[in-house]
């Protein structure tokens, strides 16, 4: 980055705006005291965001903008900005500010923050505090500069500010953010406690809502499908009804017609009642052991089939027992094979695991013993490697104190050489001040006439001033006349004064007339030569008013005659005709000018006006030749001379005296006023040019007086600059006598350390051939080391090798006696199942042969029954055959009384069972009906249209999960339905600040340790940094001082990055002192020191030093040249001085004067003006 322009607008004494190139290596800004040099370093510490007005001179915040002056107004803002060039093209960084209160920082042009500016300097030394930075009289700020202070310089050029500023901000980070985790930690906590409760709540209102809707569905599903059902019962049972009704009324009927016809035969067969009595009771008491014997017959059978079905179950059962047994004893002989081979197996792996333990043990102690060895071998290298360890430590202790002694060596012939050459060069400064002394008094006399010649040249200058002056205001009087006289005449046209009043009125009311043209008089332009002749031609034409047709004129009649102001002429262009006709004869003439219509210059839009005013008139030079043309031509046209002379074309002539008036008409009105614009015109011509002429005399005299200035300035350096020459000759001198004594000193030096070199030589090679026997030693004792712990990692190999197959034995061991618990647990419960079948078949074979007993009487009382049932049925068919034997004759009629009394009972139990079915169907239409009212009621509301069809069974199983969900929600008691969307809210709070927490957590982790790392970079650099600014520090000290010694101390703290830092410095041959105690230009002397060693780490891209070289004298100043030189192909440097040995080191001079209160630069380029000259 390289410093490439300032530019200063309206900041303090800048009034206007200013720009000042810096050049890459040393620009020097000089001027006497308050021309405004330390405004440009305010203006730059102000532009780098300095907030302190008593740093920059001022009160408030507007004393930073111009304030005016005699001749000039205040500024209204001021403005600041610094132009870089970068790799990566041009920066632009500036600050404004104005009266109104408005402030700007800007980057590019661009408005910007004052952290993004400070983003963009970090590291680089470039801001308002000191270090790239000394403003007037704070070079010897490091002297009271407290020890805080003076580490901030260091980190800056340690570039750790940076750090610092990102330790604080991730800090405040970590702090809002432990902030806000204890906050979040505290609201969860409570958040936790609610979400809990509220869950429960929560949950039980769900399981409430989830059991009311299966509650609802299922009431919808059951009670319409049980609706469904009811109907179709209903609608059953009455179809039934109506049925069973139907029925009865036929029945009863029938049953009328056939107790007629009973009554009937009965008539008939009263006789026979008591032999039909008798048979018929009979007959009844056979049908009833008939009946008695079924039943009996029955039940037998019954219970044999009972016992027959028990039986088979038992065999089958029996069958099934004896069918495991079997196989229970086969898988029993199995698992006795299998554990007599197991057992065999279980022997073998055992006999194994001894043989390999054995090896193992023996391959274990073989190990032990190698290993004893290697240990031996081991103690033995490391006590060669401590030896070696020592040795060397020895050497790099002697090889520090071999290069102390070389470097204090090096350090001592660089003192004595340098101190050589400046014996040498002392001598040579002063015979050189000598001859300067000598060339002091040339230059005085020289000086002192070219003052003389130049304070008579300034006379000559102002003299001619002022005549220049005088002319000026001639000049300037006349323009003023001329200016009066045009604008009167400017008035009079635009007034139309000279006109008659009804002209004037009418173009008082111009806007009223859209064609208004103008008055003949400004129409037509008359040349100056013809004025006189065209004014008589055209006599009150003049007044003629110009539109563009009839109709305007007609308007401007009717206004001239309403209003009564007078009369006028108009011509109204679209009515007017040409009386112009050439005459060739009458142009031969000698006399002859001009016709008239063409002497006159008009728009070509007008261009028929004057050839109708004028017609065929001419132009003649006198009266005379007017009466020649007359006389000797045939033209009858008027001829006027250009003196006023005219000839009608009747032949009357007029003339005579017409004075001077006519030059101030109206026709030549016009043409005075372009005269006496261009007179202006010309006047102010001279004056600019006499303006420039006052202007360069007055630089001149300007310029003379400052080479007066310099001049005498240069004279006054001169006359005091001999004197400083023979101060510093006696200065030099006194020095001279120091460097021997201090030559002579360094020369002891050198021998006492020439000695402890040559000692630390012999001793180092004494201990490098031990150390090379030790090393060799070492090497063959590691490479049998290394052939011995490759055998013991092959020993141990193997012995890993025997360890794992030792664990698989035992794993297969373990694995196998495990197996063989399995199977003997296996026999043992073979064998209680099988005494188990066997117990329970025993049992069995019992009941078998019981139900066999048993089964076997069963079928013997059966067949006994059906024997007896046989009988009985033989002896009843006996009894009819004799009934009918007895009573052939009757047979027919008893068969049909007993068919109709048949018929009569069968008709009765008939209408009794339909009755009874009749009842019941009543009963059971009832019991529907009132059933369907139950299940509307349960319905109401409900929508019933999209109800499923289900089948019995499906709504069975509707029914159980009804009743179901009906017990649960009485187990659930008492619900809070509101808890679903508060646990729904406090829930998403809480997953909302749980997040928070792990992002809060996250945030604080890599913040911790982004803040170690951020320390351990920082502490690394700082003091890396530190030693280096320590170590320049102290070579410039001694370079400054001649031998002097200066140290940057870290003061004692917890913390390095905390510590303080502390100048100490010792001048040679006086004690360490206090800095307060320096005088003040071994102050300036000390803090430039601090500058350059601060410049010598890290240079910023430019610095800024206003008369930093004030308390030095004129040695000190040459050597502040020189390290100015020194550092200049490194950064740039502009340099406030008033000291022209530091002058001497510039390329750029920027000179700064003021003049109204207003400071100017002016530059100059030394390489410029090296070319110039040759």
């Amino acid at each position: 980055m390289k410093l490439k322009s300032l530019y200063i607008r309206g900041f303090k004494s800048f009034a206007f705006p200013t720009k000042m190139n810096v050049d890459s290596g040393i620009t020097a800004i000089v001027g006497p005291n308050g021309s405004g040099k330390s405004n440009i370093v305010d203006a730059i510490r102000w532009l780098f965001g300095e907030q302190s007005m008593k740093s920059i001179r001022a009160d408030n915040r507007e004393d930073v903008i111009f304030a005016g002056s005699e001749k000039n107004p205040p500024a209204n803002v001021a403005e600041v900005k610094l132009i870089f060039e970068t790799q990566e093209g041009t920066i632009t960084v500036g600050r404004e500010v104005s009266r109104e209160g408005l402030s700007n920082y800007l980057l590019n042009n661009k408005p910007a923050r004052l952290k993004d500016i400070k983003e963009l300097f970090k590291g680089t030394g470039v801001g308002r505090e000191l270090y790239s930075i000394v403003g007037q009289g704070q070079v010897d700020k490091v002297i009271t500069a407290s020890p805080y202070e003076l580490r901030s310089l260091l980190e800056e050029a340690a570039g750790t500010a940076i750090y610092r500023e990102k330790k604080k901000e991730a800090l405040s980070k970590l702090a809002q953010t432990e902030s806000n985790l204890e906050r979040v930690e505290d609201i969860l906590f409570e958040l936790g406690k609610q979400r809990k409760s509220l869950y429960l709540k929560a949950k039980r209102a769900e399981k409430y809502l989830e059991y009311k809707d299966s509650l609802v569905r299922l009431n919808k599903h059951y009670y319409g499908n049980i609706l469904r059902i009811e109907r179709e019962t209903l609608k059953t049972h009455e179809e039934e009804r109506e049925r069973i009704s139907e029925e009865l009324k036929k029945i009863q009927r029938k049953l009328i017609e056939e107790e007629s016809r009973w009554s009937t035969l009965r008539q008939e067969f009263s006789e026979m009642d008591k032999e039909i009595e008798s048979f018929t009771q009979l007959l009844e008491e056979y049908k009833k052991r008939q009946n008695d014997l079924l039943e009996l017959k029955e039940m037998y059978s019954r219970r044999l089939s009972d016992k027959e079905n028990k039986l088979i179950e038992v065999s089958t059962k029996l069958d099934s027992l004896k069918e495991e047994i079997h196989k229970l004893d086969k898988r029993k002989e199995e698992l006795k094979m299998i554990s007599d081979s197991m057992l065999r197996e279980i022997e073998e792996k055992e006999n194994q695991l001894k043989l390999i333990e054995q090896e193992r043990d023996e391959i274990v102690r073989k190990y032990s013993e190698k290993e004893k060895d290697w240990l031996k071998e081991q103690e033995k290298h490391e006590s060669l490697i401590k030896r070696i360890n020592k040795i060397e430590a020895e050497l790099e202790k002697l090889e520090g104190l071999r290069e102390d002694a070389t470097r204090r060596l090096n350090l001592i012939n660089s003192q004595i050489d340098s101190k050589n050459e400046r014996y040498d060069a002392l001598k040579e400064e002063i015979e050189g001040l000598a001859s300067k002394g000598r060339e002091s008094s040339e230059k005085q006399k020289e000086l002192e006439e070219n003052i003389s010649s130049a304070k008579e040249q300034l006379k000559n200058y102002e003299t001619e001033l002022e005549e220049l002056k005088e002319k000026s205001a001639l000049l300037s009087a006349d323009l003023r006349k001329t200016q009066i006289e045009r604008t009167t005449l400017e008035r009079q046209q635009q007034e139309y004064q000279g006109f008659s009043r009804a002209v004037r009125e009418v173009f008082t009311r111009r806007d009223t007339f859209e064609n208004l043209v103008d008055v003949v008089a400004n129409v037509i332009d008359v040349p100056e030569a013809f004025e006189t002749a065209i004014t008589v031609l055209l006599g009150g034409h003049m007044q003629d008013i110009v539109v563009e047709d009839s109709n305007t004129a007609k308007r401007i009649v009717e206004f001239l005659k309403m209003s009564k102001i007078g009369r006028a002429t108009l011509l109204p262009l679209d009515l007017l005709q040409s009386n112009f006709r050439e005459d060739l004869e009458v142009k031969k003439h000698p006399g002859f000018l001009a016709f008239a219509a063409k002497a006159v210059r008009v728009n070509k839009k007008y261009s028929i006006i004057p050839e109708y005013l004028f017609g065929n008139a001419i132009i003649v030079r006198n009266l005379d030749d007017a009466i020649d043309i007359r006389r000797k031509t045939s033209f009858r046209g008027r001829i006027a001379s250009v003196d006023g002379q005219l000839l009608s074309a009747g032949g009357s002539i007029t003339g005579g005296y017409l004075g001077d008036s006519i030059r101030s008409d109206l026709i030549a009105r016009k043409r005075k006023i372009q005269f006496l614009v261009e007179k202006e015109k010309d006047i102010q011509k001279d004056l600019q040019l006499i303006a420039k002429e006052i202007q360069r005399r007055k630089d001149d005299i300007m310029e003379l007086r400052g080479y007066l200035r310099v001049l005498q300035e240069e004279l006054n350096e001169v006359v005091s600059k001999g004197a400083t020459i023979n101060r510093m000759m006696h200065e030099l001198l006194k020095t001279s006598e120091g460097l021997k004594r201090e030559l002579e000193e360094l020369n002891k030096l050198k021998e006492e350390y020439t000695t402890k070199l040559n000692f630390s030589h012999e001793k180092r090679e004494s201990l490098t051939d031990e150390l090379q026997n030790l090393s060799k030693e070492k090497s063959s004792l590691e490479e049998h080391m290394a052939s011995f712990s490759e055998e013991l990692k092959k020993e141990k190999k193997k012995l890993e090798n025997i360890q794992n197959n030792i664990i698989d034995s035992k794993l297969q061991l373990a694995s196998l006696y495990e197996k063989k618990e399995q199977y003997s647990k296996e026999l043992t419960e073979i064998t209680m199942k099988k005494r188990s079948n066997q117990e329970e078949i025993g049992v069995l074979s019992k009941e078998l042969n019981q139900l066999e007993t048993d089964s076997e009487r069963l079928r013997k009382q059966v067949d006994e029954q059906n024997r007896e049932l046989e009988s009985l049925k033989k002896e009843t068919q006996s009894l009819f055959d004799n009934i009918r034997y007895q009573r052939e004759g009757k047979e027919e009629r008893f068969n049909r009384l007993q068919e109709a009394e048949n018929g009569i009972n069968a008709l009765k139990e008939q209408r009794e069972k339909k009755r009874e079915n009749m009842h019941q169907m009543e009963l059971l239409i009832q019991e529907t009906k009132l059933r369907i009212e139950q299940i509307l009621k349960e319905l109401e509301g409900v929508d019933t249209s999209d109800i499923p069809e289900l089948t019995r069974e499906e709504i069975d199983n509707v029914k159980t999960e009804l009743d179901d969900v009906k017990n649960k929600l009485k187990f659930l008691g008492t619900v809070d339905l509101d808890a679903i969307e508060e646990y729904k809210l406090v829930d998403a709070d809480f997953m909302e600040l749980s997040n928070q927490k792990a992002d809060l957590e996250k945030a604080k982790e890599k913040l911790s340790d982004l803040i170690e790392k951020t320390d351990n970079e920082a502490r690394t650099i700082f003091m890396e940094t530190y030693e280096k600014i320590n170590a320049s520090f102290a070579r410039y000290i001694e370079e400054i001082f001649d031998g002097g010694i200066g140290e940057i101390k870290l003061m004692p703290a917890e913390d390095i990055l905390e510590a303080g830092v502390e100048i100490s410095v010792k001048r040679p041959g006086r004690k360490f002192q206090k800095l307060q105690l320096m005088s003040g230009g071994e102050k300036a002397l000390v803090g430039i020191a601090l500058v350059f060693a601060l410049l010598s780490i890290k240079p910023s891209p430019f610095y800024v030093l206003d008369e930093v070289d004030a308390p030095l004298d004129d040695f000190n100043a040459e050597r502040f040249r020189r390290m100015l030189n020194r550092h200049a192909e490194e950064t740039q440097f502009l340099v406030i001085t008033h000291n022209k040995i530091v002058m001497e080191a510039a390329r750029v001079l920027h000179g700064i004067t003021m003049t109204d209160g207003v400071s100017k630069i002016i530059p100059v380029e030394f390489n410029a003006l090296e070319t110039i000259m040759g």
